[in-house]
């Protein structure tokens, strides 16, 4: 309820009005209500200054709560139209210079004192909840910080083990995987991107063996740990990293880690509060830090985990800036990748953007006897980034060739190429991407219509999925639900997981596969959606509902354990979960399936397709191996390559040396 802004009519109205429109929500109401009462001493009237950082209050909280860290004021419109009209900047401006609620703090500041520390900070002409603004700054510090310093390495050693550890067969030609373990073996910070499939983990496993081979002839035993944000993505790595690493030579594969852990349980969380037990007093003790899915982890955390780091500690995230940002607040991968020399042309002709020294530095590591044009283009750069030498991003696609249907229609989704990837979708040139448009009008007709043709394609494998399960083979039921996934762009809503889960549950029940009359009956496929420490099982993690072959009386939710066991627990012992037909795309991320089918909601007059994006489809699709099928109306994916996820945030502003 509103307490200070019901004795002005109008502008209560206006916040109503705005709440209804779903331009706001309740905590911003409550925001600017604050705001309004603290603000007192500036002029009451309709077009005052009061009323107007009233509604600018509202509006950055609205935003905060769309995953912005902050809005731009030169870019600030009429977000409001309507309801209100923000005057010009200027004016602007001019009220937040006297506001009591807002602090404008110069550009290179980077902490608040008791004077500044207001609920709203001004910084570089965006305007921010004090909270993001905290986090930008000091993780901006840190970052800036850790970029310049190098690390002495010894060149013949490494040169030695490096040789070991790649094909030196042809020096003529760039090997990216190894230009990337060389600049993070040099520096204490470093980024790897690239797309699925590009040898990410290949790279940095080569890394972290490169590393303590360096270690062991000064005597010394690196301490080297693997984080990722959830408990899928961490089994994942501790997967990759375990397969990577029998692929090394074996005097290398001393004291390397596999297994991987969550970044919360890494910091030590604390129950019921958004801090950890280790913070800047109380560092982290490790020597190297490798951070996978790196897209996936927001703004917050990534202050906080950068905040704990040892000075002393080296860090490497990998990750791909095309997927999906942070389910919260930031984007910060595809920031930092901004701020670097891979935000436009050919990153795979990007040697020469580095700075003369890493470059010299680079040419003595790799043995590359000469660069052809091929490997680089010799440009000016007026790139003054602080982090230009600590990112590299991988481009060659080992998950699918380039030249197929998944990696052409990838490329051009990602450059949001709205007729290219119609062309492609169209053309069925390739047999590993289809395009499903329903011919029905009617949203049931469409409804059933597209149930009909995803249960043909699904059916086959669910067949020998429930075989599996029956003959007591849970090894190879497990194999056959990584074989295609039902991939959703929302959770709830016109072809959300919540309804496919119930259709395709029910169609497989007709088909006489699962007897759904009871909740946990056998058969059924479930993810958790919480973390329980205690039963080392995590948000994202895979089951499957099973009797226990030693006492068939007692059903049992199975599980494959990091170590490649299976292990058998109650459903009532377990965290909540949710059946597993279909999952969203943003659950998907740091999986790959041999076949997925994603299936896109129309656009209807109440969500005007809300939340649609090129990145949504990009990951969706690039989590297939071998098949991909769209089931979509031409608008929703017209409209989903036209918008990209661009986050209000000022770290790749922070990152460049003028902003320092």
């Amino acid at each position: 309820m509103l307490m200070q802004v019901q004795n002005n009519p109008e502008l209560q109205y206006g916040l109503e009005q705005l709440l209804k429109m779903a331009k706001i929500r309740a905590i911003d109401m409550a925001f600017a209500d604050f705001v309004y009462s603290e603000e007192s001493a500036l002029e009451t009237t309709a077009t005052s200054p009061r009323e107007c950082l009233t509604m600018l209050a509202a509006y950055v909280s609205a935003q905060s709560g769309a995953q912005h860290s902050c809005i731009d004021l030169e870019r600030l419109g009429q977000p409001f139209v309507g309801v209100y009209h923000f005057p010009e900047v200027k004016i602007l401006l001019s009220y937040i210079e006297n506001a009591g609620t807002f602090a404008n703090v110069a550009t290179t500041g980077i902490s608040l004192d008791e004077n500044t520390a207001k609920p709203l900070v001004l910084q570089g002409g965006k305007l921010y909840l004090q909270r993001y603004w905290q986090y930008e700054s000091q993780l901006a510090a840190i970052i800036s910080e850790k970029s310049t310093k190098a690390l002495d390495l010894d060149v013949a050693a490494a040169q030695n083990l490096l040789s070991e550890l790649f094909d030196n067969a042809d020096t003529q030609i760039l090997d990216w995987q190894k230009v990337a373990v060389c600049i993070a073996a040099s520096q204490t910070l470093s980024f790897i991107t690239g797309g699925p499939g590009t040898g990410k983990t290949t790279t940095v496993t080569k890394l972290l063996a490169l590393l303590q081979g360096l270690a062991a002839k000064k005597g010394k035993t690196l301490n080297i740990q693997l984080v990722a944000p959830t408990g899928k993505a961490a089994a994942r790595l501790t997967e990759s990293i375990s397969a990577a690493k029998l692929k090394l030579p074996t005097a290398l594969q001393a004291n390397l880690p596999e297994q991987c852990q969550t970044i919360h349980r890494l910091l030590g969380a604390r129950p019921q509060s958004p801090y950890f037990r280790a913070d800047a007093n109380h560092p982290l003790h490790l020597d190297v830090l490798v951070l996978d899915e790196a897209s996936m982890v927001d703004l917050p955390l990534m202050a906080k985990l950068f905040a704990a780091l040892p000075k002393h500690a080296q860090v490497v995230l990998l990750g791909d800036q095309d997927q999906l940002a942070s389910v919260e607040t930031g984007s910060v991968l595809s920031d930092i990748c901004a701020a670097s020399h891979f935000q436009s042309g050919n990153p795979d002709n990007a040697y020469m953007a580095y700075s003369d020294t890493m470059q010299l530095h680079l040419t003595k590591l790799l043995s590359v006897s000469t660069v052809t044009s091929q490997d680089i283009v010799t440009t000016e750069t007026t790139n003054q980034s602080v982090i230009r030498d600590n990112v590299v991003r991988l481009v060659k696609s080992h998950r699918f060739n380039e030249k197929s249907g998944i990696g052409q229609l990838a490329k051009q989704v990602k450059a949001g190429q709205i007729n290219q990837s119609f062309s492609l979708l169209n053309a069925e040139q390739f047999t590993d991407i289809n395009w499903y448009q329903p011919t029905q009008t009617s949203s049931q007709a469409v409804a059933n219509e597209i149930l009909k043709t995803l249960i043909t394609k699904l059916l086959p494998i669910y067949q020998q999925y429930i075989q599996a399960i029956h003959q007591g083979d849970l090894r190879q039921a497990f194999k056959y639900l990584q074989q295609q996934q039902v991939l959703c762009a929302q959770k709830s809503g016109y072809w959300g997981v919540t309804q496919l889960n119930i259709l395709i549950e029910s169609e497989l029940h007709k088909q006489g596969l699962i007897d759904n009359s009871k909740d946990f009956y056998t058969g059924r496929p479930v993810m958790l959606s919480k973390n329980d420490h205690q039963l080392k099982l995590f948000n994202g993690d895979i089951g499957i509902v099973m009797p226990d072959p030693n006492n068939v009386s007692l059903t049992k939710v199975w599980f494959v354990t990091p170590e490649g066991d299976l292990r058998g627990l109650l459903p009532s012992r377990l965290p909540s979960l949710e059946t597993l037909y279909a999952m969203t795309i943003h659950k998907s991320q740091g999986s790959e399936f041999e076949s997925v089918y994603l299936c896109m909601p129309p656009i209807t007059p109440n969500n005007q397709g809300r939340g649609l994006n090129r990145e949504l489809i990009y990951t969706g699709l690039t989590r297939a191996k071998k098949y991909f099928m769209l089931f979509a109306e031409p608008k929703a994916l017209s409209l989903s390559l036209g918008q990209q996820c661009i986050r209000g945030s000022g770290l790749a502003e922070r990152l460049m040396k003028q902003h320092i």
